[in-house]
């Protein structure tokens, strides 16, 4: 029989995963695949505990269960352990960002069939400073900071609707600050309120927040979003729900092997909804980073 390593955090999204246990183990036992679960603890490094998991069996493939930062922290420990058997994403977070690119749903049949179905994609993934890496996107200023600040009994309640209020109620709050960006190509200096490193066409929530990101181009896209009057933000900010950013003036697109990120202010960043360090930082695209198992790329 054919065994996966099933890896979930409960505290995830709607925290509704724990109640379908039974249904997942039961669809994939009826497959032919024995799943093995193993909890995610909330802030706890399970380092240790999965290394000693991977290091005893043999697996054919792990399932990440989770949202964006759970699946963050999964993608590292591969990595970084040299692990090279496929993930499948099932999303359980609030934004699911990188699983919505990767054509993943909230049907957990639709989990099930693309695990079985076996389609493979070797994709890309960015590394920050050497040590970090991420699959979706990584950011600072204007709306960075809003899923961390975004309560978890709010974003349990109401969804990804709790992060548009945050970043509403952010638009007086605006704090312009001088950025230096380097590139293989290109050096520019430029006054902004929002910058982005991208992987994944998704952020925040917003599906095709920037439609020419491509996970598998091995490059990254850097979004520069420069000064602007609060009524040019919430334009902004409409124009982003509307899918409409790509044509917008007021952001500058780079795209590029790696960059070196720099300002004379300390500015702290978020990697896939998770607080980051602060700038300087160096980011470069790995490419091919991990297999996954998709249902389709974007």
């Amino acid at each position: 029989m054919q065994k996966g390593l099933f890896i979930y955090n409960p505290k995830s999204g709607d925290h509704s995963i724990k109640n379908n246990l039974d249904y997942l183990f039961e669809k994939f036992q009826e497959a032919g695949v024995l799943l093995v679960p193993f909890r995610l603890f909330q802030n706890d490094d399970c380092t240790s505990s999965l290394k000693e998991i991977f290091h005893s069996d043999s697996y054919s493939f792990s399932i990440v269960s989770g949202g964006d930062g759970s699946v963050n922290y999964m993608v590292n420990f591969y990595i970084k352990n040299g692990i090279t058997i496929p993930i499948g994403i099932f999303p359980g977070g609030t934004c699911n960002d990188f699983a919505r690119s990767i054509g993943m749903t909230n049907n957990i049949d639709d989990w099930i069939n693309v695990i079985m179905s076996g389609k493979i994609k070797e994709i890309d993934a960015g590394l920050i400073n050497d040590h970090h890496y991420f699959l979706g996107n990584l950011c600072g200023g204007l709306f960075s900071n809003v899923s961390i600040h975004t309560g978890n009994e709010l974003k349990k309640s109401i969804g990804i609707v709790a992060y548009y209020l945050k970043a509403f109620d952010a638009l007086p709050k605006v704090e312009t600050f001088n950025l230096s960006v380097e590139t293989e190509n290109c050096r520019i200096n430029e006054d902004v309120i929002l910058f982005l490193v991208i992987n994944g066409r998704n952020v925040a929530g917003f599906s095709d927040f920037f439609k020419e990101a491509d996970i598998e181009d091995g490059l990254i896209d850097i979004l520069l979003f420069k000064n602007s009057k609060p009524k040019e933000l919430l334009n902004l900010l409409i124009k982003i729900m509307s899918k409409e950013l790509s044509s917008d003036s007021r952001m500058i697109h780079i795209r590029a092997k790696e960059c070196r990120i720099q300002s004379e202010k300390q500015v702290q960043i978020c990697v896939d909804g998770e607080s980051g360090t602060l700038l300087p930082i160096h980011v470069k695209c790995i490419h091919p980073a991990v297999k996954l198992f998709v249902n389709k790329i974007d």
